[in-house]
């Protein structure tokens, strides 16, 4: 996998159904992610969140020294998503 100009890990984001993620669809999907990122010796991180809304990826290269837009949004998401 292509380096992203840094030692820092690319964020993948997977917005997914929350019913889904209750489902044992989940486990199989989130090893095969995995899976993945190892066979690919990717420099990458998945995080898998909860959402009523649309589903959908999102990739994020971290910007070193500072935390850009993207990334506080994502936390905020995880955040919101996880305490109901």
């Amino acid at each position: 996998m292509e380096s992203n100009g840094n030692n820092s890990p690319v964020f993948l984001v997977f917005y997914l159904d929350r019913e889904m993620m209750g489902s044992e669809i989940m486990q199989g999907f989130a090893d095969h992610v995995d899976k993945v990122l190892v066979q690919k010796d990717a420099n990458a991180m998945a995080f898998f969140v909860p959402t009523d809304g649309e589903e959908r990826v999102e990739c994020i290269s971290h910007v070193p020294g500072h935390l850009n837009k993207d990334v506080e949004k994502i936390i905020k998401d995880i955040k919101d998503n996880f305490s109901q």
